[in-house]
């Protein structure tokens, strides 16, 4: 039996850096995204996310370049 972990953010993000991606596979039901807004919040930095799916690429690899010019927070969310 698998048993769910709670994920750190502020730890994923100390050991993160801009070119290096957090990928996180997420159980149906769960949603990080206030706590991804609330860790960009508390560092100050610009946060945008896109919802994936059909004809997102091009808007993505766009959002994901400009991100990374400012060193900014991409939130890439597929269902």
């Amino acid at each position: 039996m698998f048993s769910g972990v709670i994920l750190d953010l502020e730890r994923l993000w100390e050991e993160s850096s801009c070119r290096q991606p957090i990928v996180c596979l997420l159980s149906m039901g769960s949603d990080p995204t206030n706590n991804i807004e609330n860790l960009a919040k508390k560092h100050k930095i610009e946060y945008r996310a896109i919802s994936m799916g059909q004809g997102q690429e091009v808007h993505a690899r766009r959002l994901i370049q400009q991100v990374n010019q400012r060193n900014n927070l991409a939130y890439l969310e597929s269902t």
